[in-house]
């Protein structure tokens, strides 16, 4: 005769949890080995061209619990953002804390004067153009930033970048007349 255990019900809650999260990695990793083999494809057309080609991605769990997939590379993609095949996308990872984000991203062979760091309207860009290395990365702010208030470093093919949000405007409010 086994030992039987009566489950309570924070115990179904754990259990939910880290089933959610498993099935959503699972759907997140079939997608992104369908873009990968996808990406393969892609490859084989470029045969004979000049150049090189790096593709990959990273993984991690998110604020929200959920794990984000990044690609990274200059493979030509559907709907990519580079604005050639020569320019590669920089590995990056991005922490969002409290009251600001911390981005790095991997650039090496670079010196600190070859980077470009921009911020327009709600995005982030980052862009190296020198003759045998050249970076894009264009980084979405979902969140309003405080422009003056963007630190960045760069240090043997490291460059982290910290971006203070925006304190939200305090309305003193208005009085309304009834009439």
């Amino acid at each position: 005769m086994g030992i039987r255990r009566i489950r309570k019900k924070d115990d179904d809650e754990v259990w939910d949890s880290i089933y959610d999260f498993l099935e959503n990695a699972d759907r997140e990793y079939r997608r992104m080995f369908e873009r990968w083999f996808d990406t393969f494809d892609e490859m084989e057309s470029l045969k004979g061209q000049p150049g090189s080609y790096v593709y990959g991605f990273t993984y991690r769990v998110g604020p929200d619990g959920k794990p984000v997939f990044q690609e990274f590379g200059n493979v030509p993609k559907e709907y990519s953002s580079l604005p050639s095949p020569e320019y590669r996308e920089p590995v990056t990872d991005i922490q969002e804390r409290e009251n600001e984000l911390d981005i790095t991203m991997e650039i090496p062979g670079v010196d600190k004067s070859d980077i470009s760091l921009d911020v327009q309207n709600s995005s982030l860009v980052v862009k190296v153009d020198k003759n045998d290395r050249k970076y894009y990365k264009e980084i979405e702010l979902e969140e309003e930033v405080d422009q003056e208030n963007i630190k960045a470093t760069y240090s043997n093919g490291v460059l982290d970048i910290i971006v203070k949000k925006a304190s939200p405007k305090k309305s003193k409010g208005k009085k309304i007349p009834i009439s």
